[in-house]
Parts: C-alpha cells; sequence; structure tokens
C-alpha cells in the first residue's frame, strides 16, 4: 500500500495536485493532459514522472499512445479520499473533461466512413 509520507511527498506540488485531481476523474494520455490543464508537455510529462516515482500513478501502452491512470489501491488510500474531498478541480478544468479529446478522437463525435 501507498504509503501516507509517500503521497503527501508526491502531491505537495500544486501542478502535481492538478495533474492527480484529473487523473482521479478518469485515465488520460499526456495529450489530453495538456488540454485540461494548459500545461506545456515537457512540464507535465516530468510531474507526472514524479507522481509514478511516488506511486501514486501508473502508466499503461495503448496503441501509440501511454495512458495514466490512478490504480484502484491509491484510489482507496484513505488519504487519498481525504486529499479528493477537501480538495477540487477549478470549474474551468471539469468543464473540459467531458470535451477532451480521447486519444485523438472527440469523445461525442459519430466516426464517418469515407465514401469512394
Amino acid at each position: 500500500m501507498t504509503k501516507t509520507l509517500d503521497i503527501l511527498s508526491g502531491l505537495a506540488n500544486e501542478s502535481r495536485l492538478r495533474v492527480f485531481l484529473v487523473l482521479l476523474e478518469r485515465d488520460f494520455c499526456v495529450c489530453e493532459l495538456q488540454e485540461i490543464l494548459d500545461m506545456e508537455q515537457s512540464r507535465l510529462s516530468h510531474q507526472l514522472r514524479i507522481l509514478k516515482f511516488y506511486g501514486l500513478v501508473e502508466a499503461r501502452q495503448e496503441g501509440r499512445w501511454i495512458v495514466y491512470t490512478v490504480s484502484e489501491e491509491v484510489r482507496k488510500n484513505p488519504v487519498v479520499q481525504s486529499i479528493k474531498d477537501s480538495a477540487e478541480l477549478s470549474p474551468s478544468m471539469k468543464r473540459k473533461i467531458p470535451q477532451v479529446r480521447i486519444r485523438g478522437i472527440r469523445k461525442n463525435k459519430k466516426s464517418t466512413s469515407r465514401r469512394e
């Protein structure tokens, strides 16, 4: 189980806390997180690397994307639950989550077939 000190150390930075709170909503790749958080790719990747180091997020390959997620073990941790209950995403970030591209395809966009 992720230790309390690791959780607090990993989330001691405002940027990492914002990234973590977004990932608690659902899994995202870096390009999706960039769109929600308005962060540069290099800065975002650095924050994700630190979150991964502390065991707060996991990464998996999904096609050409690396998708980041928060494991069930971390989600169930009482410290994480407390942070989730007390910290809140800004309204603008909350609005962006359902609109963000899902690995290159808009969530609400219907697929169209090519006519030849």
